[in-house]
């Protein structure tokens, strides 16, 4: 540190007797000069630090750490003693309203490309490939808690185990392993849109129906490798809670992703509606309520040992995207009897650089081929099983389309066949009726006449379709 240096950064005079006294306009221009700003937000004020193009939030005991190593630095212990007996007065909300204001940063990724940040490279992914990207010819001012601890660099074409397991997943169907892949990559894509949002959906392809669990399938590694890439922030999904007095208190304004892990039976996406449409309402302890747009909201992904319920219809339809996860992983047979480590936690460099490309590859499919929706496999059965029972399921199967039914003969063959189902009555069993036309894209007709009651199952035309 030269002598000119050090008068110019100088926040402090000393008068002729010896005696330090702070300046604070310098002491604030002294900050300002390491990069320290402030900007506002609907939370309030909030000081940041700006080094080149990356930013981080700066609490005032690292202003104070940023003081005191300078001081130490000049050998400037007088005036490091001033300073501590005084820090509450130099450091302080009032004081601090001085700093220059900035705007946040809101580091979303455009529509047609992804960013990822490593420790020593910056990475664009686009529908062209991907490219690594110098930190100072990044054009964008990023959050320090972006960058991920790991270094990356592009490798000799080598398979990541993680894409053998995402086959797996898939049923080691090519169609769905692609449909997997652009999941993926629209999860990894810190873009919203109205007209793309939808909740992601895990569910087994093979459901039990026991009143047990069943999991061990992989649903929750999809989501923990999205966590590895992006800003996760899981809620335990026994637990939700729709009018909790600090309802998703976690989240930031950095947060990329909602996990909603193993919801339970009687969980609706009704519950999401407005979060996937109008954005999330943060509620934090001892904070005032804020709000986080549509276009800058969290996507959400949910996973579930059961079908996830909704009102039905096309808008429930819009909001969601469902992936059936094949059987092939279970209780008795797990990712480590196939890969021989555990994922993330044995993986040595060369596999996370393998991994970090495979996700990153599932950005540039999406990119590419979009949000890719699966063709159902169980979906409809299990969905209509877990809203009625295994035994009505059955039942439909010999049921005819297109024609005049009576509806107590129906009703009465029904428990002819299945005496255990006694006790249902015929209001719920034309419940059912109505869950099987919805699920079956099916129209539900009933009429009474002269004391009969009928009914009809219409198929639908084509033309009356909804888009």
């Amino acid at each position: 540190m030269t002598k000119k240096e050090t008068k110019r950064n100088a926040f402090w005079e000393t008068d002729v007797n010896g005696h330090v006294k702070i300046n604070q306009h310098k002491l604030i221009e002294f900050f300002e000069d390491g990069g320290f700003r402030k900007t506002v937000t609907k939370k309030g004020k909030c000081i940041i630090r700006v080094t080149e193009n990356i930013v981080s939030d700066a609490p005032d005991h690292e202003l104070v750490d940023y003081v005191k190593k300078y001081l130490q630095s000049i050998n400037e212990i007088d005036v490091l003693e001033v300073f501590s007996r005084g820090v509450s007065g130099y450091i302080n909300n009032g004081k601090l309203s001085l700093l220059k204001t900035v705007d946040i940063p809101i580091d979303r990724d455009l529509k047609d490309e992804s960013w990822y940040y490593f420790k020593n490279t910056a990475v664009k992914v686009t529908i062209n490939g991907i490219q690594l990207v110098k930190y100072e010819d990044v054009p964008h001012k990023i959050w320090s808690n972006r960058i991920l601890e790991r270094d990356f660099k592009m490798s000799d074409e080598s398979k990541s185990d993680f894409e053998s397991f995402l086959y797996n997943l898939a049923g080691q169907n090519d169609d769905r392993f692609k449909a997997l892949k652009t999941i993926i990559g629209y999860l990894l894509h810190r873009y919203n849109h109205k007209s793309i949002t939808k909740a992601i959906i895990f569910l087994d392809e093979n459901m039990c129906f026991d009143g047990q669990a069943h999991g061990g399938t992989g649903k929750t590694l999809i989501t923990e490798a999205i966590g590895k890439m992006r800003e996760l922030v899981g809620v335990d999904g026994k637990n939700i809670k729709a009018k909790s007095w600090f309802k998703n208190q976690r989240i930031t304004k950095t947060t990329d992703v909602i996990r909603y892990d193993d919801v339970q039976r009687d969980f609706s996406l009704e519950t999401l509606y407005s979060m996937i449409t109008s954005g999330v309402s943060v509620e934090k302890k001892y904070q005032d309520e804020f709000h986080i747009s549509p276009e800058d909201a969290p996507k959400i992904v949910i996973s579930s040992n059961y079908p996830v319920k909704g009102t039905g219809g096309s808008t429930d339809k819009r909001r969601r995207c469902e992936f059936e996860v094949a059987n092939h992983y279970h209780e008795n047979h797990q990712p480590i009897d196939d890969f021989g480590v555990h994922f993330f936690d044995d993986w040595n460099s060369e596999q996370w650089n393998d991994f970090d490309e495979l996700m990153m590859s599932c950005a540039k499919l999406y990119l590419q081929h979009g949000l890719i929706i699966p063709t159902p496999i169980n979906l409809v059965k299990n969905k209509l099983v877990s809203n009625t029972c295994v035994e009505f399921v059955d039942f439909t199967n010999g049921l005819e389309l297109d024609t005049w039914l009576d509806k107590r003969d129906c009703f009465k063959d029904f428990i002819t066949m299945y005496p255990m189902h006694n006790e249902i009555t015929s209001h719920q069993f034309t419940k059912w009726q109505k869950e099987f036309a919805s699920q079956n894209n099916l129209e539900y007709q009933d009429k009474s006449s002269g004391g009969g009651y009928t009914f009809i199952l219409k198929t639908i035309k084509k033309d009356e379709d909804e888009s």
